[in-house]
């Protein structure tokens, strides 16, 4: 009997609150209010089921056109 277990890497992401201000996106060029996401790198199982976190929690922008995440140091 032979088991298969497909692993994988995956960054997950949740949180939707906006930043102050307005900034200009570096992929699409659009000037908007980002979103503040908080996130893990995880190794999963299959893809999809997070299993182990690879990383500490970071702090991202988003822009909300085109869903470029960008570094955010706090």
């Amino acid at each position: 009997m032979a088991f298969f277990f497909i692993i994988g890497m995956k960054f997950i992401a949740w949180g939707s609150e906006r930043m102050p201000g307005t900034m200009r996106c570096g992929d699409c060029g659009t000037v908007a209010q980002f979103i503040r996401k908080s996130g893990m790198r995880f190794l999963t199982l299959f893809f999809v089921i997070p299993v182990l976190p690879l990383s500490g929690v970071k702090s991202l922008a988003e822009c909300p056109t085109c869903g470029a995440r960008y570094d955010v140091s706090t």
